[in-house]
C-alpha cells in the first residue's frame, strides 16, 4: 500500500507557539541563497515504517508506537506547510513480503526521495542501502540507533549511552561557562571512562576550564570537593547515598559553614538513570539538581497545551511520547530542508533544536551524523512528565 500525500491536511485552530532554539551555522553559503533553495521545490518524502501488525502483542505495540509517530510527523508537515514548505510525501507500510518490498525499493518514487525516514529495524537497512542510487537522499532512522552507511546524509535520531554523555559535556558547556567542574565516580571502570569522556568534552570547549576528578566512597569524596567557587558536580553513576551527599554539599549543609555562601551558585548534574527516583531525604533539595533527559516534556508549558489539544481533535485520543517525537523530528527535518536545501546535514556545525520533549544536536562520526542533544531540567515546582528513555 502506497499513500501519496500531496498536501497534509489542513488543522483547525491557530498556530502553535512552538519555543524551538535552531542556531545554524552555515559556513560554505549565503543565507539568502538557502532560504531560496529549500522554499521553491517540492520536496519528496518517504516514510518507511511498519504500520501493520501480525497480531502479536509485540507487533501491535509497534504498530501502535508507528501511528502515534506519524500523526505527529502530520501535526509537523502541517506547521511546515504554513511556513512555505512544499512536498509530497510518500507513506509506505514496511510489513510486506519480500519480492513487494524489492519492486518498492526500485520504483522512481522511492528512487527520487529527498529525504527517507525509517526503518526501525536493522535487518532491512542493508536491503535498502544496496537499492537506494540516490546518494544525496537524506536517510534517518527515527527511533532506534541503527548502523546507517557511512555518509554525511544520514542521522540517527537516538544515540548510544557513549555519545549521550557527550552531548550532556556540551549541553553543560553551553550553559555554564564560568564554573569548576568536579566529575564524581565511584571507581567502576564505566564511571571512570564516563568522566574521562566528559573531561574530554569540556576541556576541548575551553582549555581555561578546571575540571578536576573525585571518587565517592562509603560517605567520602576523594579528593574532598572544593570549599569555595562555583561548582558544577557530574555523577558518572546512580547512587541515592550519593546524590544525597552531593546535594548536602551543593545547598551548604556540610560541616564548612563560612563557605556556604559559595554554594549559591553550584548545582549537582545527576546521571541518566536519577530521575527514576526523585525521592530524597529532607536535607536535600530538588532545585538544585539538574536532571539530563532525553525524553521531557513539560506539560505546564502552553505550546504543548496546543498540540494536545490538535493532536486530540484529529486522532481522539491523547499523544504518546512517539507523537510528540514525530512532531519534532519531522520539524527539525523540515526546517533544516528549508533553509540548508537537500543537503542540509552538513552545513549544520552547531546547531541546537529543542522539542517538545527532545533536544536534537547533530554530532558528526565519520561521515554520518548521530544525535547528541540532551536537555537539562530541574524538576522543582514543573508540570513534568519523563518518559521512558
Amino acid at each position: 500500500m502506497i499513500l501519496v500525500q500531496n498536501h497534509p491536511q489542513q488543522l483547525n485552530g491557530n498556530n502553535m507557539k512552538l519555543k524551538t532554539l535552531f542556531l545554524i551555522a552555515v559556513l560554505s553559503l549565503p543565507f539568502a541563497n538557502l532560504l531560496a533553495q529549500g522554499n521553491d521545490q517540492n520536496l519528496k518524502i518517504g516514510i518507511l515504517l511498519p504500520f501493520s501488525s501480525d497480531g502479536s502483542d509485540k507487533a501491535n505495540k509497534n504498530a501502535e508506537a508507528i501511528f502515534d509517530y506519524y500523526q505527529g510527523a502530520k501535526l509537523a508537515l502541517n506547521q511546515l506547510e504554513k511556513e512555505g514548505f512544499k512536498s509530497t510525501v510518500h507513506v509506505w507500510d514496511l510489513n510486506k513480503d519480500s519480492l513487494e518490498l524489492e519492486k518498492l525499493l526500485k520504483s522512481s518514487e522511492f528512487q527520487s526521495l529527498d529525504l527517507l525516514i525509517g526503518p526501525i529495524s536493522q535487518k532491512y537497512i542493508n536491503q535498502i542501502s544496496k537499492r537506494l542510487k540516490n546518494s544525496n537522499t537524506t536517510w534517518v532512522s527515527p527511533l532506534k540507533s541503527l548502523n546507517l552507511p557511512n555518509s554525511q546524509f544520514n542521522l540517527n535520531f537516538f544515540s548510544p549511552d557513549s555519545l549521550r554523555m557527550r552531548g550532556l559535556g556540551y549541553a553543560l558547556s553551553d550553559q555554564f561557562k564560568f564554573h569548576k567542574y568536579c566529575l564524581i565516580t565511584d571507581g567502576s571502570s564505566q564511571s571512570k571512562k564516563d568522566a574521562s569522556t566528559l573531561k574530554f568534552v569540556l576541556q576541548s570547549l575551553s582549555k581555561s576550564r578546571k575540571i578536576s576528578i573525585h571518587q565517592f566512597s562509603g560517605m567520602k569524596f576523594t579528593p574532598p570537593l572544593p570549599l569555595k567557587d562555583s561548582v558544577i558536580c557530574i555523577n558518572t553513576f546512580s547512587n541515592q547515598t550519593a546524590k544525597i551527599q552531593l546535594v548536602k554539599y551543593a545547598t551548604g549543609k556540610v560541616s564548612d559553614k563560612k563557605n556556604s555562601p559559595d554554594r549559591n551558585t553550584t548545582y549537582v548534574v545527576g546521571h541518566f538513570n536519577w530521575y527514576e527516583n526523585l525521592s530524597l531525604s529532607q536535607d536535600a533539595s530538588e532545585d538544585k539538581i539538574i536532571y539530563p533527559a532525553i525524553n521531557f516534556l513539560n506539560q505546564a508549558d502552553s505550546s504543548t497545551a496546543e498540540y494536545t489539544r490538535l493532536y486530540v481533535e484529529k486522532n481522539y485520543g491523547e499523544p504518546s511520547r512517539f507523537a510528540y517525537q514525530g512532531f519534532d523530528q519531522v520539524l527539525f527535518l523540515g526546517y533544516g530542508l528549508m533553509f540548508g536545501g537537500k543537503s542540509f546535514l552538513p552545513l549544520l556545525p552547531n546547531s541546537n533544536y529543542v522539542g517538545f520533549i527532545n533536544t536534537i544536536r547533530p554530532y558528526k562520526i565519520g561521515k554520518r551524523f548521530y544525535n547528541i542533544g540532551v536537555r537539562l531540567i530541574s524538576l522543582g515546582n514543573h508540570d513534568q512528565k519523563l518518559f521512558t528513555n
